[in-house]
């Protein structure tokens, strides 16, 4: 059985620190943890420690540790993505994907076609899964969300920052004729295809990713994201759901962002 995590405000070096108000109910009254039992807290910046329960009362929970250590398991901000995310559970299910293959960033975008408004509330809602998959995949630094952004107003900021790969998810089955001349990658090439350095000869270290609703990108915004300097990725013949190609995308970004993070240490890949 795995060691219970828990995640809380700061770690000192060493120490102790209290469980919050939420976190102390799920550690006593959930799972019922005893003083002497073994635990992991983790602040969401990058840093862990194995600790032991020191006291457990009605709303509170002690650890002491004796070493912090740092342990992000992530990108170090090399990785993002925006999404116009799916209902219901669905979110979810796509913040955990995300969490587990190491995404640093999400935006949340509002497409023609999207199908779910993103208040503070909703925003909170996704900030909770995050926290419940870092639990889960052992991830110490939380991936951030931020409000949610209109799809130009996405684009022109993605657009701005010449060190990024940016790329718009759409299958090269539902392009329209007019696209026909734009250069679209397979997901077999998208490695091949990375390039050393952006626009204005800086290097690459950010990958960003762009996905469409259930019922994809419309025309107009296929056409804006080109016009942005997104590239096309295509995931292959068949139309995927968003959970899905939230999960091949992150799997590509992920080699080609380590690759490059490699050849910048000047390590052997």
């Amino acid at each position: 059985m795995a060691i219970p995590r828990f995640l809380v405000d700061r770690l000192e070096e060493q120490g102790t620190v209290m469980l919050g108000e939420s976190e102390s109910h799920h550690a006593a009254r959930v799972l019922r943890m005893e003083v002497g039992q073994a635990c992991v807290v983790f602040d969401g910046q990058g840093y862990e420690a194995a600790g032991v329960i020191e006291t457990v009362d009605k709303k509170s929970v002690r650890v002491t540790y004796p070493l912090r250590t740092f342990a992000p398991r992530d990108h170090q901000d090399r990785l993002h993505f925006a999404i116009a995310m799916p209902k219901g559970d669905r979110q979810r299910n796509v913040i955990e994907k995300l969490v587990e293959l190491g995404v640093d960033r999400l935006t949340p975008i509002e497409t023609d076609r999207s199908v779910s408004k993103f208040d503070d509330d909703a925003i909170d809602r996704l900030r909770r899964y995050v926290v419940e998959a870092s639990k889960q995949s052992q991830r110490n630094r939380l991936m951030q969300i931020d409000s949610c952004s209109g799809w130009k107003d996405w684009l022109s900021s993605a657009a701005s920052r010449p060190e990024c790969s940016a790329w718009v998810l759409h299958p090269r089955l539902l392009l329209e004729t007019e696209h026909s001349g734009v250069r679209i990658v397979h997901r077999d090439e998208f490695l091949s295809s990375q390039p050393t350095s952006g626009s204005n000869g800086s290097s690459i270290h950010r990958w960003v990713f762009a996905v469409g609703p259930e019922g994809g990108f419309t025309k107009q915004e296929i056409s804006q994201a080109v016009e942005a300097g997104l590239s096309i990725l295509d995931l292959g013949d068949r139309i995927l759901r968003v959970e899905t190609a939230v999960s091949v995308a992150a799997t590509l970004g992920s080699i080609a962002s380590n690759s490059m993070y490699q050849l910048a240490k000047g390590r052997p890949q």
